[in-house]
């Protein structure tokens, strides 16, 4: 794929052979190498790559915190060594984990961003009335923020980053952890800003849907650029290579293990309305990859992003992809209990004082079910999580799992659960495997079957 190139004039960020190495005790990491490419003016572009690809890494060093081990960094024509302390006056840079005061009211925290960056007094109010309408906290200046949800605490970051307009923005994963809603929110307000403020935005996500929100998109994996254009561009490289598989007496999931392994199949993904079946070339027939599968059906469909950049992860690591062996497919419905279900919820509610936090939900799952709980910050979710893993009582309604009672058998069900919360509580301290061997003694894993675990789970 050929990527735009901006003119000498538009260019506002050009890393050119970049490179980036940290050590730790006696691990090497290599988060970027020899990275170049260049980043137009007045546009959205974004950084696109899984968690550890070099994103941050790359933010820091555009921002003037970080010095290149090799190669240059140019941003808004100052070289980020020799010039850092220029260029972060006329740069805004929102990191993931943002610096709020929570216990400072929202006003409180503009005012302290504004001291902080050498706002004027006198254009204070017209920026904040901006902000605030912009980012639709108006009607919240008097909280506190730690009291905000968290799309509001992304939404105030971004209002304290921008109390004194810059040239180019950077935002690194300002979407993690946000609900749908305010996801949304964020990005009419990048837009907002590109449209009428003239603004310049790298915005680094995970989130392969938002890629193909941006005008470009670079994609980077393992510290490597994989490659540069419009979300379009990468789109039609897929063409003739999407399908959806469907074949009535087999569950999804099932049709999805029999596709994976076969001939000139590239990825095979679970949806709602079938198997996104996506081929390694257009020139492969279809029926060669549903072959000795009944009643199967099969229609092209529009690709997406996602797939170009699957593909291309698959090109740069293909043979390494470790084989999924020993996996128990069964459809849903096979559970305990009469009726198949592993979870079973009726009228649940949980009030604090006379907030109720859940009001009456009820819902069933299967064994062989992936089951999604959605909604906004502050729905619900979390306080139904902890209720169903026995560690909040619920205030009314039935409440089973794994055929047991939580209230009145919640240790035992415990013990049947694995949870995983929002701040899972690693130990900093300790390493991996130490990590590992830990919970799976709090989990009462005899020694043997404690080595078996790990090493199943163990990523070398």
């Amino acid at each position: 794929m050929s990527s735009h190139t901006p003119g000498q004039d538009d260019v506002v960020l050009h890393p050119e052979g970049v490179s980036k190495r940290f050590v730790s005790g006696r691990r090497t990491v290599d988060a970027l190498k020899d990275v170049s490419f260049e980043v137009g003016r007045g546009r959205v572009s974004g950084l696109i790559g899984p968690d550890g690809a070099g994103k941050t890494t790359f933010m820091r060093l555009a921002a003037g915190l970080l010095r290149p081990d090799t190669g240059t960094m140019q941003v808004l024509g100052l070289d980020t060594e020799h010039d850092a302390l220029e260029l972060q006056a006329r740069l805004g840079y929102m990191p993931q984990r943002f610096g709020l005061y929570e216990d400072l009211s929202v006003q409180e925290n503009l005012d302290l961003y504004a001291d902080l960056q050498g706002v004027l007094h006198q254009e204070r109010q017209a920026r904040y009335e901006t902000l605030m309408h912009m980012t639709g906290l108006g009607p919240f200046g008097k909280r506190l923020a730690g009291r905000l949800s968290g799309g509001m605490k992304q939404k105030l970051g971004l209002a304290c980053t921008l109390v004194r307009a810059p040239d180019l923005l950077l935002l690194d994963e300002p979407t993690v952890g946000v609900d749908p809603v305010s996801r949304r929110e964020l990005w009419d307000i990048v837009y907002q800003l590109v449209e009428q403020q003239d603004m310049t935005v790298l915005l680094s996500t995970a989130y392969l849907d938002e890629a193909e929100r941006c005008d470009e998109v670079i994609l980077l994996h393992e510290g490597q650029v994989l490659g540069q254009g419009r979300p379009e561009a990468f789109r039609e490289e897929m063409r003739g290579q999407v399908y959806r598989a469907n074949a009535p007496q087999l569950a999804k999931r099932t049709l999805q293990q029999r596709l994976v392994g076969a001939p000139g199949v590239l990825d095979a993904v679970v949806q709602a309305e079938g198997v996104r079946l996506v081929l390694q070339q257009a020139e492969t027939p279809v029926e060669q990859a549903v072959a000795g599968i009944e009643q199967v059906q099969v229609e092209a469909v529009e690709p997406r992003f996602e797939d170009s950049f699957v593909a291309r992860l698959r090109a740069q690591r293909e043979g390494d992809a470790p084989a999924v062996e020993g996996m128990d497919v069964k459809p849903p419905g096979q559970g305990q209990g009469g009726d198949g279900a592993v979870i079973r919820v009726r009228n649940l509610k949980r009030r604090f004082g006379e907030f109720y936090a859940v009001n009456g939900i009820s819902f069933e799952v299967g064994r062989g079910e992936i089951f999604g709980l959605l909604g906004a910050n502050g729905a619900g979710k979390s306080t139904t999580f902890r209720m169903l893993c026995g560690l909040l009582p619920p205030s009314e309604g039935e409440l089973g799992v794994a055929g047991k009672d939580l209230r009145t058998a919640a240790a035992s069900a415990r013990a049947r659960i694995g949870y995983m919360s929002q701040r899972f509580s690693l130990y900093g301290n300790l390493t991996v495997r130490q990590n590992l061997n830990f919970f799976a003694r709090a989990y009462g894993l005899g020694v043997s079957r404690r080595r078996s675990q790990m090493d199943r789970v163990w990523i070398r």
